[in-house]
Parts: C-alpha cells; structure tokens; sequence
C-alpha cells in the first residue's frame, strides 16, 4: 500500500462524504487535501481512543517528530511521507501540523469551555487550522481569503460531526457545549451521560443547529463568487453536513441514542447538485 493509498482508506474511503467531495478536482489537489485530513484524522483519533493519557502524550509527542521529519525530508509514517509530497507541491508550511497536534491535545485535560466563543476558539485551532490549509492547496496563488470565512465553514463542518458523533465524545468526557449554553438549557454533563435524548437536549441542540446555519450563511456571505469556485471542496463538505443536520433534525436530535447518517446515494447526490450550481 502506497503512503496516498494509506491516506485514502484513512480519510476518503469510497463511499464517504469526504470521497465525493475531492471527485472534480486535480489528482494533486485531492492527494494532497486527503493527506491533510488524514493527519488531521491520527492526530485526533489519539486523543478520542486512548484512555491512558500517558500513551496518548507520548504518542502525540511522537508525531511532533514526525512533523520535523517532513521538514527535514525524511518521514517514516505514510501519512507523513504524502504530506511532506503534496505540500512542497503547493508550496506550504508544515508548521500548521504542529498546531493541530497542540489543538487536539486540549482534549487529553477533558476541557471546559465556559462561553461559546472558546468553543469556536478550540474548533479554529483544530479544524480551522485543517480548513485554512485545505484553502491553501484549493486557492489560486494570487486570491487572498479573509480567514473568518474559513473558520465559520470549518465550524458547519465540525459542529455537525459532534453533534453526529455524541454519543461517542459524551462517552470520552468531551463537552464541546459551553457551561452557559447548559445551564441556559437546564442540562448537566450528568444527564448528558445517560444517553436519553430529553425535551431540555433536544432544544440544547437545535440551539447548536441554529448556530450552523448562521455559520454557513456568514461564511458564504465573506466569500467572493471566484474564491467559491475554488473552494469547492469545503463548500461540497458543508452542504454535506447540512444534509446530515436535517437528518439529525429528523430524528429528533436522537444523537444521544443512534448514529444517524446520510447514504451514499445522498452523499453523491448533494456533491453532484452543488457542483453543477457552481
């Protein structure tokens, strides 16, 4: 297995919304925007599995070195190898990697976030550094992007995928919620734990839903018609996770209980109409 074929089955298997978001772009762009989603997908896959935060740490510090090794040209792990590959291709810094790692380390400490505004600061020095390096492979050298555009699309993207994936990081002790936002809604962490989907839940997340949707429409809004032609593939992820919000808002919130999704049908679907829109 190749180091890009690696990447592949970890971010973009056949089938996955990822997937049909890369189809109408060069093969350097989407080996490159897999590879940095595929990183994106060890480095938090560490802090969401492993229990013993020592192992974990230990782990992360690893891919720090690994991170120095791709500047240095000489990476071992295959995801490495194709990102050290496709960035030098797009002429971008490695650096942002390290920043990742330190985002997603914040998970080990079981963080409490008290407005939502740390909530969006946590997502920007996560996803948002993803996004804005995905943006780096997508654009044309000369566009320049204001970066608030690219945080409030990453927050569609990664804000639905908590909400699809609860039970999962309610299970690990991560609260992306802010203590304001339960407390307004009536909602401890302790109820959270019983994984019933209550009357107080449900409108707890049609708050968060509320809030992906003026995220995408501000997104939208701060982009240029040319710098969404090239933007495509996070737009096409976007409109994904709109799909899987109205999914979600069927079921009536039952995030707590059930992991809802789209087809695959779906998901090629809502990538063939919004290309074709442009």
């Amino acid at each position: 297995m190749t180091p890009n074929d690696y990447c592949k089955q970890k971010a973009s298997p056949r089938g996955s919304a990822f997937y049909y978001s890369t189809r109408k772009f060069t093969v350097d762009q989407c080996l490159a925007v897999t590879a940095i989603k595929a990183f994106y997908q060890e480095i938090e896959d560490i802090t969401v599995t492993y229990e013993d935060f020592g192992v974990a740490h230990a782990k992360l510090n690893w891919w720090r070195d690994e991170v120095i090794k791709i500047q240095d040209g000489q990476p071992t792990h295959p995801v490495a190898i194709a990102l050290q590959e496709s960035l030098k291709k797009f002429a971008l810094s490695p650096l942002p990697l390290i920043e990742i790692i330190e985002g997603l380390e914040q998970n080990l400490t079981l963080p409490t976030f008290e407005k939502f505004e740390d909530v969006m600061i946590h997502f920007m020095r996560t996803a948002g550094k993803r996004e804005v390096m995905i943006a780096g492979v997508l654009l044309q050298p000369d566009e320049s992007l204001n970066p608030e555009a690219i945080y409030q699309l990453a927050l569609v993207i990664e804000l639905t995928r908590y909400l699809q994936n609860l039970r999962r990081y309610v299970r690990r002790g991560l609260i992306y919620f802010s203590q304001e936002e339960l407390q307004r809604f009536q909602v401890s962490e302790a109820q959270l734990r019983e994984f019933k989907t209550t009357k107080n839940i449900v409108e707890l997340l049609a708050f968060q839903a509320e809030k992906i949707v003026r995220a995408y429409q501000k997104g939208q809004e701060l982009l240029t018609h040319n710098q969404s032609k090239s933007l495509l593939n996070i737009l096409i992820r976007c409109e994904l996770a709109c799909g899987t919000l109205r999914a979600i808002q069927s079921s009536r919130y039952a995030v707590l209980e059930n992991f809802i999704d789209i087809t695959p049908l779906r998901c090629w679907w809502i990538a063939y109409t919004t290309t074709a829109s442009g």
